[in-house]
């Protein structure tokens, strides 16, 4: 039988020479259809990187950091460009034939070989030598012995850099620089403050309720308790101004105490005020209703003895970005950004002048941000209150805080 090749199909029963001659045919055809390699032999390699100089020079943070590093031999394009710390790789945020523009991944070690290489290129850039700081960390360890867990409260910083937190049952703990934990006041009549800054000689001012008892104590370095100033209402924050008078939240009320331990009540407020922070000459709020929904932070001018008119600089319960999240301190950096401690997912936030916000160093920080204060230096320390615990965080902010007046 005889049949035409068609295809696919080939019968060959009375004619095997033409079969087999049909069957060469077929093979030799096929040699032209292999896979292309995917070489280009075409295509010209890209001469190696070279790492000119990194800025910041020495070190940066961990996880949050950028760096732009300058060199050679860059592609403009950034996924082309392979940037590793050891063996993990950075962000490449912008890119240009001599520059990159990176964020550093989260390594924290003293240490670390930064090699870049780029796509086409033969070989790595010899390494460079970096330094990863940590951005955030849990600093001293405030638990009793015993416990396993702690609640902590009110947080202030002295001028030289010892951390003051109150603890619930009646304790007042200090922690060092190095972060070693002491006890400062183990008996306290109050079971907790709601606030503690460090006055002038390093007394501490602590608001606190005691039953119906509700006032400001003052406790010393060798830690004798005094009743500097009773209240009518449950204070909770208080802050310095420059002429060494205390501005304080009695639930709707600032009040003023003076140094001659008088008080008297500045304004009122249509919410529960829970922060508040001097700065610049004005008195800076934060307070919520829990009836209406009303949550906002103001500003009032310092005039003498008195405030001046309210001044909304931010409705916390119109701000999306804080959506399901109170805000429960706040502080700011010495360039006027304000600090905002919150029960929001993101935990922390910077608010500029201009009303642009971020999430401060994102993914680092969880609910809940009960209380802020800035060391002499470019440290933030916070109180974080967890389900049945707490931590004091040590943060980097890489920038100054604002001066405190009552640390002199």
């Amino acid at each position: 039988m005889k049949k035409n090749f068609s295809g696919s199909i080939i019968l060959c029963l009375d004619v095997p020479l033409l079969c087999a001659i049909i069957v060469l045919v077929i093979l030799a055809g096929c040699e032209n259809d292999t896979t292309p390699s995917l070489f280009d032999p075409n295509a010209t390699q890209r001469p190696n990187p070279i790492i000119s100089s990194i800025l910041p020079a020495d070190s940066a943070l961990a996880g949050v950091g950028e760096l732009t590093i300058t060199g050679q031999n860059f592609s403009a394009k950034p996924d082309e460009n392979i940037v590793l710390f050891g063996t993990d790789p950075a962000v490449v945020l912008a890119a240009s034939a001599t520059e990159l523009r990176v964020k550093t991944p989260n390594v924290v070690a003293d240490s670390i070989a930064i090699k870049i290489t780029v796509l086409g290129a033969e070989l790595y850039t010899p390494a460079v030598w970096y330094k990863l700081n940590p951005a955030a960390v849990i600093f001293g360890d405030l638990k009793d012995p015993g416990r396993d867990a702690v609640k902590a409260f009110g947080i202030d910083v002295d001028l030289n850099g010892n951390v003051y937190v109150s603890t619930e049952l009646n304790t007042i703990k200090k922690v060092s620089p190095d972060g070693k934990v002491t006890v400062v006041k183990s008996n306290a009549s109050f079971i907790r403050a709601n606030a503690l800054k460090v006055g002038p000689g390093n007394i501490l001012y602590a608001t606190n309720v005691i039953a119906r008892l509700r006032r400001i104590t003052t406790i010393a370095p060798d830690g004798t308790e005094s009743v500097f100033v009773s209240l009518p209402g449950n204070p909770q924050d208080l802050d310095f101004d420059a002429n060494g008078n205390i501005w304080v939240t009695v639930d709707t009320d600032v009040y003023l105490v003076k140094p001659d331990k008088t008080a008297a009540k500045a304004d009122s407020y249509p919410v529960t005020l829970a922060a508040l922070r001097v700065y610049n000459g004005f008195v800076y709020v934060a307070g919520k209703n829990a009836t209406t929904g009303e949550e906002k932070i103001w500003r009032s001018q310092i005039q003498g003895e008195t405030l001046g008119a309210k001044e909304v600089i931010l409705d916390v319960a119109a701000a999306s970005w804080l959506t399901g999240g109170s805000v429960l301190s706040l502080t700011f950096s010495a360039d006027g950004e304000m600090y905002l401690g919150t029960n929001h997912p993101d935990g922390m936030f910077v608010l500029r002048e201009d009303g642009s916000h971020e999430v401060l160093y994102p993914g680092l920080f969880t609910p809940s941000i009960y209380a802020l204060s800035w060391g002499e230096g470019n440290l933030l320390f916070a109180v974080q209150q967890l389900s049945n615990t707490s931590n004091l965080i040590k943060i980097d902010a890489g920038k100054k805080g604002a001066p405190y007046y009552g640390r002199r």
